[in-house]
Protein backbone atom coordinates (compact mmCIF):
# COMPACT_ATOMS: atom_id res chain seq x y z
CA UNK A 1 0.00 0.00 0.00
CA UNK A 2 1.41 3.43 -1.16
CA UNK A 3 2.05 6.08 1.66
CA UNK A 4 0.38 9.43 1.18
CA UNK A 5 2.42 12.53 0.84
CA UNK A 6 2.49 15.82 2.40
CA UNK A 7 -0.13 17.83 -0.61
CA UNK A 8 0.21 21.24 1.49
CA UNK A 9 2.71 22.75 -1.40
CA UNK A 10 0.50 20.81 -4.19
CA UNK A 11 -2.17 22.53 -2.83
CA UNK A 12 -1.01 25.65 -2.93
CA UNK A 13 -0.04 25.93 -6.40
CA UNK A 14 -3.36 24.59 -7.48
CA UNK A 15 -4.99 27.46 -5.01
CA UNK A 16 -2.77 29.97 -6.88
CA UNK A 17 -3.69 28.82 -10.40
CA UNK A 18 -7.17 29.58 -9.57
CA UNK A 19 -6.69 32.68 -7.59
CA UNK A 20 -4.31 34.14 -10.34
CA UNK A 21 -6.86 33.31 -12.64
CA UNK A 22 -4.75 30.84 -14.53
CA UNK A 23 -7.40 28.24 -14.70
CA UNK A 24 -11.07 28.27 -13.22
CA UNK A 25 -11.02 25.09 -11.32
CA UNK A 26 -8.37 22.28 -11.07
CA UNK A 27 -8.24 18.57 -9.91
CA UNK A 28 -5.09 16.81 -9.51
CA UNK A 29 -4.14 12.97 -8.63
CA UNK A 30 -1.21 11.50 -8.30
CA UNK A 31 -0.52 7.56 -8.53
CA UNK A 32 2.22 5.09 -8.08
CA UNK A 33 2.34 1.38 -8.99
CA UNK A 34 1.10 1.00 -5.02
CA UNK A 35 -1.95 3.86 -5.17
CA UNK A 36 -2.84 7.13 -4.59
CA UNK A 37 -0.67 8.92 -3.01
CA UNK A 38 -2.26 12.37 -3.41
CA UNK A 39 -5.11 14.11 -4.37
CA UNK A 40 -6.46 17.77 -4.31
CA UNK A 41 -8.82 20.19 -5.95
CA UNK A 42 -9.43 23.85 -6.21
CA UNK A 43 -11.82 26.73 -7.42
CA UNK A 44 -15.71 26.59 -7.84
CA UNK A 45 -17.27 23.45 -10.11
CA UNK A 46 -18.29 26.52 -12.51
CA UNK A 47 -17.03 29.76 -12.75
CA UNK A 48 -19.14 32.31 -10.39
CA UNK A 49 -20.44 29.44 -8.16
CA UNK A 50 -19.56 28.31 -5.12
CA UNK A 51 -19.90 24.33 -5.34
CA UNK A 52 -16.25 23.34 -5.37
CA UNK A 53 -14.61 21.23 -7.78
CA UNK A 54 -13.00 17.65 -6.31
CA UNK A 55 -11.14 15.08 -7.52
CA UNK A 56 -14.65 13.24 -8.40
CA UNK A 57 -16.22 16.20 -10.28
CA UNK A 58 -16.47 14.83 -13.99
CA UNK A 59 -15.04 17.01 -16.58
CA UNK A 60 -15.73 17.12 -20.44
CA UNK A 61 -12.48 16.16 -22.19
CA UNK A 62 -13.72 17.12 -25.82
CA UNK A 63 -10.46 16.55 -28.02
CA UNK A 64 -8.79 14.59 -25.81
CA UNK A 65 -10.67 11.28 -26.90
CA UNK A 66 -10.08 11.51 -30.74
CA UNK A 67 -7.56 9.02 -30.01
CA UNK A 68 -9.36 6.17 -27.72
CA UNK A 69 -12.65 6.51 -30.31
CA UNK A 70 -10.21 6.04 -33.58
CA UNK A 71 -8.85 2.96 -31.61
CA UNK A 72 -11.76 1.70 -30.62
CA UNK A 73 -13.33 2.33 -34.05
CA UNK A 74 -10.67 0.93 -35.69
CA UNK A 75 -11.46 -2.54 -33.71
CA UNK A 76 -14.31 -2.56 -34.37
CA UNK A 77 -13.86 -2.21 -37.89
CA UNK A 78 -11.09 -5.78 -37.51
CA UNK A 79 -13.92 -7.66 -35.84
CA UNK A 80 -16.31 -6.89 -38.89
CA UNK A 81 -18.62 -4.39 -37.21
CA UNK A 82 -17.87 -1.19 -38.85
CA UNK A 83 -17.60 -0.07 -42.34
CA UNK A 84 -15.53 2.49 -42.89
CA UNK A 85 -16.65 3.02 -46.18
CA UNK A 86 -20.62 3.25 -44.46
CA UNK A 87 -22.33 6.66 -44.16
CA UNK A 88 -21.97 7.95 -40.81
CA UNK A 89 -26.09 7.82 -41.13
CA UNK A 90 -25.71 3.78 -41.02
CA UNK A 91 -25.11 4.23 -37.78
CA UNK A 92 -26.69 6.92 -36.58
CA UNK A 93 -29.99 8.02 -39.01
CA UNK A 94 -30.06 11.92 -37.58
CA UNK A 95 -26.56 12.04 -38.87
CA UNK A 96 -27.87 12.57 -42.72
CA UNK A 97 -29.85 15.50 -41.78
CA UNK A 98 -26.57 17.80 -41.34
CA UNK A 99 -26.15 20.63 -43.75
CA UNK A 100 -23.05 22.42 -45.13
CA UNK A 101 -22.91 25.85 -43.59
CA UNK A 102 -22.76 27.87 -46.94
CA UNK A 103 -22.65 31.37 -45.97
CA UNK A 104 -25.34 33.96 -45.00
CA UNK A 105 -28.00 35.99 -46.72
CA UNK A 106 -27.81 38.91 -43.91
CA UNK A 107 -28.31 37.28 -40.63
CA UNK A 108 -29.93 33.87 -42.07
CA UNK A 109 -27.66 30.66 -42.60
CA UNK A 110 -27.46 29.55 -46.22
CA UNK A 111 -27.69 25.87 -45.94
CA UNK A 112 -26.95 23.18 -48.66
CA UNK A 113 -27.31 19.43 -48.80
CA UNK A 114 -23.27 17.53 -48.67
CA UNK A 115 -22.31 16.74 -52.00
CA UNK A 116 -21.81 13.35 -50.02
CA UNK A 117 -22.80 11.51 -46.94
CA UNK A 118 -20.24 12.02 -44.48
CA UNK A 119 -18.46 8.34 -43.98
CA UNK A 120 -16.74 6.71 -40.39
CA UNK A 121 -13.83 7.47 -42.34
CA UNK A 122 -14.23 10.57 -42.94
CA UNK A 123 -14.81 11.48 -39.35
CA UNK A 124 -11.47 9.34 -38.09
CA UNK A 125 -9.48 11.22 -41.08
CA UNK A 126 -11.06 14.82 -39.58
CA UNK A 127 -12.37 15.09 -43.05
CA UNK A 128 -15.91 15.02 -42.31
CA UNK A 129 -16.41 18.73 -43.56
CA UNK A 130 -17.27 19.21 -39.20
CA UNK A 131 -15.56 22.23 -37.50
CA UNK A 132 -15.44 24.20 -33.99
CA UNK A 133 -16.88 26.94 -33.15
CA UNK A 134 -13.88 28.36 -31.33
CA UNK A 135 -11.70 28.18 -34.45
CA UNK A 136 -14.68 28.88 -37.04
CA UNK A 137 -16.41 32.89 -37.06
CA UNK A 138 -18.94 30.91 -39.52
CA UNK A 139 -20.37 28.73 -36.90
CA UNK A 140 -20.21 31.29 -34.09
CA UNK A 141 -22.53 33.22 -36.62
CA UNK A 142 -24.51 30.23 -37.03
CA UNK A 143 -24.87 30.03 -33.84
CA UNK A 144 -26.22 32.85 -32.90
CA UNK A 145 -28.69 33.40 -35.80
CA UNK A 146 -30.06 29.76 -34.53
CA UNK A 147 -29.70 29.99 -30.94
CA UNK A 148 -28.54 26.38 -31.12
CA UNK A 149 -25.85 25.83 -28.65
CA UNK A 150 -21.99 24.14 -28.99
CA UNK A 151 -21.28 21.77 -27.10
CA UNK A 152 -20.01 22.73 -24.33
CA UNK A 153 -23.52 22.98 -23.01
CA UNK A 154 -23.85 19.42 -23.12
CA UNK A 155 -27.03 19.78 -25.43
CA UNK A 156 -27.72 17.21 -27.81
CA UNK A 157 -29.01 19.77 -29.83
CA UNK A 158 -25.36 20.79 -30.63
CA UNK A 159 -25.00 17.95 -32.94
CA UNK A 160 -26.97 20.18 -35.21
CA UNK A 161 -24.53 21.65 -36.12
CA UNK A 162 -23.76 22.42 -40.04
CA UNK A 163 -20.56 21.21 -41.66
CA UNK A 164 -18.32 23.60 -43.07
CA UNK A 165 -17.25 21.89 -46.06
CA UNK A 166 -18.39 18.98 -48.12
CA UNK A 167 -17.53 15.64 -46.80
CA UNK A 168 -13.68 14.18 -48.05
CA UNK A 169 -13.37 17.54 -49.16
CA UNK A 170 -11.14 19.14 -46.59
CA UNK A 171 -9.25 18.52 -43.65
CA UNK A 172 -10.48 20.28 -40.50
CA UNK A 173 -8.30 19.91 -37.24
CA UNK A 174 -8.95 22.16 -34.11
CA UNK A 175 -5.74 24.10 -35.86
CA UNK A 176 -7.39 24.53 -39.43
CA UNK A 177 -11.24 25.18 -38.82
CA UNK A 178 -11.62 28.92 -39.93
CA UNK A 179 -12.74 29.68 -43.09
CA UNK A 180 -11.40 32.55 -45.03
Amino acid sequence: MSASIDGTAIDKVLRDAVDSGAVPHVAAIAADRDGVIYQGAAGPRAVGEGDPVTVDTLFRIMSMTKMPATVAALQQVEQGKLDLDAPVAEYRPEFAEIQVLDGFDGDTPRLRPPARQVTVKDLITHTSGLGYWFWSEDLIRWEKATGIPNVVAGSAASFKAPMLADPGETFISTATSCRS
